[in-house]
């Protein structure tokens, strides 16, 4: 898999799959007072309407840099690859993006992003991205900023 483009958008295609809406709902539901939400309240059971669409990228600030926890299973099926403890910056080189940055992006605004990623493979994809910072705590206790990577094949 290719992308060939990657756009950002401000808010959520009204056509898009009402699951969508819902998996953002629930995290906005679960954000206290205008801060991200606590990963406990976000928990497996929550989510797991959409555990083959979450891939989970750890922030790792004394190296700026990423870890793929866990690499979404639909995104492994559509390319081919899974990157799960690897770095974004793995899927910038193999497929031309721009993750990584995105990534940084989305930890220092800890604000949700949304993009619509065209691909082509056989023929042309539309995919919605979705980016969704949380917060975990280490084994030592100290905060850590997870971001769930979330696609969507967008059927127009």
């Amino acid at each position: 898999m290719a992308y060939a483009q990657e756009i950002r958008l401000d808010h959520l295609p009204e056509d898009a799959d009402g699951r969508i809406f819902r998996l953002f709902d629930i995290w906005q539901d679960a954000c206290p007072d205008g801060d991200i939400p606590d990963r406990r309240d976000l928990g497996a059971d929550r989510l797991a309407p959409w555990r083959d669409d979450i891939g989970v990228y750890e922030y790792l600030p004394a190296r700026h840099d990423f870890i793929i926890r866990i690499d979404a299973p639909n995104m492994i099926a559509a390319s081919g690859e899974n990157y799960q403890g690897s770095t974004p910056r793995q899927i910038d080189m193999d497929f031309g993006t721009a993750v990584f940055a995105t990534l940084c992006n989305v930890v220092a605004t800890v604000a949700p992003q949304f993009h619509m990623i065209g691909v082509q493979r056989v023929q042309w994809e539309n995919w919605l991205r979705l980016m969704l910072p949380v917060r975990t705590r280490c084994r030592k206790g100290d905060p850590v900023i997870q971001v769930l990577v979330v696609h969507f094949l967008y059927r127009v």
